[in-house]
């Protein structure tokens, strides 16, 4: 089964002190010297990736495990010759998705440099997110370690370099070894892997389809709120005018139906981790999503955030979509020195992060507020005219969804909705269609206490669905209810126990 809603991430990366932020959406971060790099992780690891698979995590956020087999060890103690690396972002087992931009992605038979450090569950982490990978390529016959930062929002605006592998493998055992020398492993500067396209790009998912909000098409408006703690080195007051400037931000713009609205501080803290139904921006790291803490000095990942959605699609001006169901922002821990005393930084990269929310990737236009290098020159929170073309592309008032409540539209809820187990591993919904002017039908299960999460979208005036690959024996629970747009009927539910 497929999830109803998938978190789409977008980390803010590692910052150098030169200031670097990875994209949102994408990753803020600040570039790092190789030698704090090298520093901090204990282990670095010339492998071969050997296969890929979704980490059997129900509890933890989802996330992907990579087969790795140890062609040399540059520092740290291994035991054996194959470990798994977990990366957050994927599909757990009950179907819940994540997306985290920036978060690296190998390729079965592929080489790489990895930076990591050991978890708790036996797998290994990659230092500072995409910071702590390198994947390595062949340029004129000679193989260089690149990393991808194409979905990265640095601070500093500082480009990566291109690095020799094999020097720059040895330099890395060399100083694990204590032996300090420059190791001329730099070649020239990097392109990153990815392509930025031209002006602006609309943030998409792994299927390559863009996100909108849709509720905004019928007045609605989306509800944020800011973590009590606060984020260090900002009083919360602070926190909270700079974070509602940013709203403000996207919001005050006249072509658009945008409607971010702030309604107060909150407790919650779930973040990014799994989905709560709050719209949050949390602040210290306080799920360890990020390895590795941000340092002035040595940079690392600032920030990371971006929506969850909904597995299935609807259309807008002709126009596939994941519909957004929630989003928050996760900032890291140690940001205190980076904005301290400037809420202005604070403004414009809460604003960043926001504009991933609503479904926005980088701009190439330098003075863009979603260019993929912060400015952190003072000016805040500021559209330009290419972040507003973007933004009217998937919100302009003008031209609606055409999914809205009006014309002769009555949204009954579905009747005598009836389960029927028709094997040990399917099921068959029956009820009366009895809504009118609806677009679709929407189908949601949950097992045993889990949460409901919608399965399938089916067509107006359905009145079955036949749901396969069920477990044997096991207890769901199904609910139904009519959509036209954001508006949906009541919810019809039933249950039903598979035989074993």
């Amino acid at each position: 089964m497929k999830s109803a809603v998938r978190p789409l991430v977008l980390s803010l990366l590692a910052f150098s002190l030169v200031l670097s932020a990875g994209p949102v959406r994408a990753t803020t971060y600040m570039m790092m010297p190789d030698s704090a790099l090298a520093d901090q992780a204990k282990a670095v690891l010339d492998v071969k990736v050997l296969g890929v698979d979704a980490a059997p995590v129900v509890d933890g956020p989802p996330s992907t495990d990579y087969l790795v087999e140890v062609n040399r060890v540059l520092k740290g103690d291994i035991s054996g010759s194959t470990l798994v690396v977990r990366v957050p972002g994927g599909i757990n087992p009950e179907g819940l998705g994540l997306k985290i931009w920036g978060a690296p992605q190998f390729t079965p038979g592929e080489n790489a440099l990895l930076f990591v450090a050991p978890a708790k569950d036996g797998t290994y982490r990659i230092l500072h997110l995409m910071l702590g990978a390198f994947h390595q390529r062949t340029v004129d016959g000679q193989a260089v370690a690149l990393r991808d930062l194409s979905e990265a929002h640095e601070i500093a605006n500082k480009s990566d370099v291109v690095r020799d592998f094999n020097r720059f493998s040895d330099w890395i055992a060399d100083r694990a070894a204590g032996v300090r020398h420059e190791g001329g492993y730099v070649l020239s500067a990097a392109k990153a892997l990815g392509v930025v396209d031209p002006k602006f790009v609309l943030l998409t998912t792994g299927d390559g389809t863009p996100i909108r909000w849709f509720r905004f098409d019928n007045g609605q408006s989306v509800a944020w709120k800011v973590n009590s703690a606060g984020q260090p080195g900002l009083s919360l007051d602070t926190t909270i005018q700079a974070f509602q400037t940013a709203l403000n931000a996207w919001t005050n713009d006249p072509d658009t139906n945008i409607n971010y609205v702030y309604t107060g501080t909150t407790s919650a803290a779930a973040g990014l981790d799994h989905s709560d139904g709050i719209n949050a921006i949390v602040f210290n790291d306080p799920n360890n999503s990020v390895e590795g803490t941000f340092d002035c000095s040595t940079g690392g990942v600032i920030a990371q955030g971006g929506p969850f959605f909904f597995n299935s699609t609807r259309n807008y001006k002709g126009t596939a979509y994941h519909e957004a169901a929630e989003a928050d922002i996760e900032v890291n821990d140690g940001t205190d020195c980076f904005f301290g005393g400037n809420p202005s930084a604070a403004q414009e990269v809460f604003a960043h992060e926001l504009g991933h929310t609503l479904g926005l990737g980088h701009s190439k236009l330098k003075d863009a507020l979603m260019y993929a290098f912060a400015h952190n020159d003072g000016r805040g929170a500021h559209l330009t005219d290419d972040d507003r073309a973007a933004i009217n592309q998937l919100y302009g008032s003008s031209s609606g969804s055409g999914g809205g409540n009006g014309g002769g539209v009555t949204l009954t809820a579905p009747q005598k909705l009836a389960a029927r187990a028709t094997s040990h591993t399917s099921v068959t919904l029956t009820w009366r269609d009895r809504a009118q002017g609806e677009d679709s039908y929407r189908v949601e299960v949950k097992v045993g206490r889990g949460r409901f999460q919608e399965i399938q979208q089916l067509p107006a005036n359905s009145t079955s669905t036949v749901i396969n690959g069920l477990t044997p024996g096991a207890t769901y629970t199904y609910r139904v209810r009519a959509a036209a747009g954001t508006s949906f009927s009541n919810y019809a539910s039933v249950n039903v126990t598979l035989p074993h």
